[in-house]
């Protein structure tokens, strides 16, 4: 990174090194305060102008996709947690099977294009990667190791849109009917409340006021460790007939056990929600329900408040969503509205 000093004269200097060999070269501007300013934002840029008027182009070292991406991926984790680190660095270990050797400068649309078209990602998964793959290029655009980014011109894939997978009401009846002990207060729980699997091992027995049928959601668990909610926002939710039912049973079960609602078979709290879709799916093979998970459940609850006429804005702030698109696209069933209404409304008309 170049410097800016002032000489003796009172002249603008870019100090700066190339190759290992430093260079001191001159502006030939007076410095006064306003220049100033302008060459400490623009050091690096102004220093290789001068540097190549003086002494020509400057070699530029060559310098691999997982070199630089790992650079990058390393100074840049402070702006993430360790699960979006960790996260981050698979799928950078994944790109770099592809991308990992390549000259970063040598990396064409036509390659991007190529690997996507090849590697039999899923579309979701696909935009997943470019993200990872878009911040580094990025950066390596910005630190003029690149003249282009290539995926700024290669479009994702489209999606093909599938049908999001429900329990409906008759399923869900079956599911709580043949569970008992923690199981059946989970899924009751569930069905009326929606919260994320992590969401649901971090509740706390602090965070329920029965008093004002609320519930504070402002952690969830990964991995054993305590983290702030996916929204990265606390919501007060409502807590419906159902859902209360649900906690009071469990209260029985568990509420002079531990701090937290829901307990392992070993008394302590989850520290992944896996171990509960598992018992869920089991349970489906054992009555004959489609196998689903705990976010089939969180589904079928946003598709029964949807059914039931709910206000939008309220489900959302139940579930913990901040855009509708999300919740439409990936958490809505098919809705089976009552068509009897409009049968009676025309037979009422005067058509």
């Amino acid at each position: 990174m170049a410097k800016v000093t002032i000489n003796n004269y009172g002249i603008i200097i870019l100090d700066g090194t190339v190759e290992g060999k430093r260079h001191r070269l001159t502006t030939g501007k007076k410095s006064d305060k306003r220049l100033l300013t302008w060459y400490k934002r623009h050091a690096d840029t102004e220093f290789f102008k001068l540097y190549e008027h003086k002494f020509g182009s400057v070699s530029k070292k060559n310098i691999s996709f997982k070199e630089y991406g790992t650079y990058i991926l390393n100074i840049s984790q402070n702006n993430r947690n360790q699960f979006s680190q960790k996260e981050e660095l698979q799928r950078f270990k994944k790109i770099c099977e592809t991308f990992g050797d390549m000259d970063i400068a040598d990396i064409k649309a036509s390659h991007v294009l190529k690997w996507q078209n090849d590697c039999g990602y899923a579309p979701k998964t696909i935009q997943n990667y470019r993200g990872t793959m878009n911040m580094i290029l990025k950066m390596a655009l910005y630190d003029d190791i690149i003249s282009k980014n290539p995926l700024s011109v290669v479009k994702l894939p489209k999606k093909i849109k599938g049908e999001v997978q429900i329990f409906n009401q008759s399923e869900m009846e079956t599911l709580v009917g043949s569970s008992t002990g923690q199981l059946r207060n989970v899924l009751l729980f569930l069905f009326f409340s929606g919260l994320r699997g992590s969401e649901l091992i971090a509740l706390r027995w602090n965070d329920i006021d029965f008093n004002s049928n609320t519930i504070r959601i402002d952690t969830r668990i990964r991995d054993g460790v305590e983290d702030v909610t996916k929204s990265k926002t606390v919501r007060i939710i409502d807590m419906l007939p159902q859902a209360r039912k649900a906690l009071k049973n469990q209260q029985l079960l568990t509420g002079l056990k531990n701090d937290y609602v829901f307990l392992s078979f070993y008394g302590k709290p989850y520290k992944r929600p896996c171990h509960l879709s598992g018992a869920i799916k089991e349970l489906c093979k054992k009555v004959g329900v489609k196998v689903g998970t705990l976010q089939t459940i969180r589904r079928s609850c946003n598709t029964l408040f949807k059914q039931y006429g709910l206000p939008h804005d309220w489900i959302l702030d139940q579930l913990g969503h901040i855009e509708d698109g999300v919740n439409r696209e990936h958490y809505t069933g098919k809705l089976k509205p009552d068509l009897t209404k409009i049968g009676r409304v025309l037979a009422e008309s005067s058509i």
